[in-house]
């Protein structure tokens, strides 16, 4: 039998650490004696159960610690309803331009709070602000220094859906204050390029690739494009979304693991065309990756899938037997270590799952298909697709079925369809984006391509999701079930 990676089960006691110092208010003190004392024992008895304690103790202190918030930070002085303010910070996130307000993440500096604060003497602050700007003729950039009036609250318990709140959606990301700058309210612009350089130079980059697609796709394939390339998603129609969710498929949407895999899968393949060192064409890829992360916003989910991709990357320069499970757990060491509230979040569950889904139970499936099937070629690439679509479904279905309460069957034929027509589809947006960027005229022979990649893409969700029993709703069950659900699924395919 093989033996389990070894980072595997200190991985699973340190997630385990973070969701008991969740629950159990232990004070962070306890939480570092504990682990020192776990680390002592396992250094003098060397038992691998001391390490798994250090694991686990170490996550509780991480999350303790992120709970202990510095003196200075602005939660610390916001108000649960809100009250006029003036608040000066620096542009820290890439301007979102929507209907009726412009968003931004502000790392906030100084703060006067009150109808006379403007002549007050300021608050030093510091920590994240999601600003909120109700005039839509203003614009933004990033590194921007600025001076705000507006209203200054805490960030209201609104749901997305039954499972799921505003609140808890801005704390993963470090975020617990909202400030809200009404049209006609005063405000300056103090500085600019007060951020870093880089990432300034990705978002001009991605504000330029926006312009090709939009001047060039009609609103719906460019919204489209721009959500599957870029992270644009605020402009996508609601019925496309819903087609998406009812299909199983939203993720295509989602920068993830998957579209890495596709950038990277592509710039492989064309430095392998250019006959270049498969060693050197890794180093390479792992800053174009960093760049593609930097110009899709730098969001959590493409942060998160940056690490787990670079880290299999770094695997085959070392020339390291290449082991997913533990690339994952080291992946999701780093990331925890950040942020450990990003366990709770849905698309951390949802991201790590698949691909252990994927990695451990399509084999399994695949191996249920005779040999004489699986020797044909054409067959077996069917097989391998059917197996990989199903254990992702398999292993999703109890997350989803209780988040969203939905539960589509139709998944495993639409991801058979999708995921492989998305490495063609992304490789087509690349191409139209960059030869966009040589020539106008490029960009019209390639935006042609693009829009009946789109529409094809539109029908196949849209007959889908029409398929009879292809979804349906259900009714919100205990998080037991879950629970119970994978022991069962572990329990069959263990075998």
């Amino acid at each position: 039998m093989k033996p389990a990676p070894p980072l595997l089960k200190p991985c699973i006691f340190f997630c385990l650490g973070i969701v008991f110092a969740k629950f159990f208010p232990i004070p962070l003190l306890v939480f570092l004696i504990a682990a020192g004392a776990s680390l002592f024992l396992k250094m003098t008895f060397k038992r691998p159960i001391f390490l798994l304690a250090v694991a686990f103790f170490f996550g509780g202190a991480l999350l303790r610690n992120s709970q202990s918030l510095p003196s200075c930070h602005i939660e610390r002085f916001t108000p649960y309803r809100g009250e006029h303010s003036y608040i000066e910070g620096i542009i820290e996130s890439d301007p979102v331009y929507q209907t009726k307000n412009i968003t931004f993440v502000l790392n906030a500096k100084n703060l006067k709070i009150g109808e006379s604060s403007r002549s007050c003497p300021s608050q030093k602050v510091c920590g994240k602000v999601l600003v909120k700007v109700f005039d839509t003729n203003e614009k933004f950039s990033y590194g921007e220094r600025l001076l705000l009036e507006g209203k200054l609250y805490k960030v209201f318990n609104l749901s997305i859906s039954e499972r799921l709140n505003y609140r808890d959606y801005l704390k993963y990301q470090g975020i617990y204050s909202i400030f809200s700058v009404k049209k006609g309210s005063q405000f300056e612009r103090l500085a600019n390029n007060r951020g870093s350089p880089i990432v300034a130079f990705a978002f001009n980059i991605r504000h330029r690739l926006k312009e090709i697609v939009e001047n060039n796709l009609s609103p719906l394939s460019a919204s489209i494009l721009n959500a599957i390339i870029l992270g644009e998603r605020h402009r996508l129609p609601q019925d496309v979304k819903e087609n998406l969710v009812n299909s199983g498929t939203v993720h295509i949407i989602a920068i993830s693991g998957l579209h890495l895999g596709i950038v990277a899968f592509i710039i492989l393949i064309f430095f392998k065309f250019i006959r270049m060192p498969k060693k050197w064409s890794y180093i390479l890829t792992i800053p174009i990756l960093i760049i593609y992360c930097l110009l899709t916003g730098s969001r959590t989910p493409v942060i998160r899938a940056t690490i787990m991709a670079l880290i299999l990357l770094l695997g085959y320069i070392l020339e390291r037997e290449a082991d997913i499970f533990n690339s994952l757990s080291l992946a999701a060491f780093i990331i925890l270590a950040i942020n450990p509230w990003q366990l709770f979040d849905v698309s951390f569950q949802l991201s790590f799952m698949s691909i252990v889904s994927i990695v451990w139970l399509s084999p399994k499936i695949k191996n249920q298909f005779g040999e004489n099937l699986r020797k044909q070629k054409i067959l077996n690439i069917l097989i391998t697709l059917f197996s990989i679509s199903l254990a992702a479904w398999l292993g999703l279905l109890p997350l989803i079925a209780y988040y969203f309460k939905i539960l589509s069957p139709i998944t495993v034929l639409a991801n058979m369809l999708i995921v492989p027509y998305m490495t063609p589809f992304v490789a087509s947006g690349f191409l139209f984006i960059l030869s966009g960027l040589i020539s106008p005229v490029f960009a019209a022979i390639f935006s042609t391509i693009n829009e009946a990649l789109t529409i094809f893409l539109l029908k196949i969700t849209s007959l889908l999701v029409h398929i009879p029993f292809a979804y349906f709703h259900i009714p919100s069950f205990p998080i037991c079930i879950i629970l119970i659900y994978y022991l069962i699924l572990f329990i069959i395919f263990k075998v």
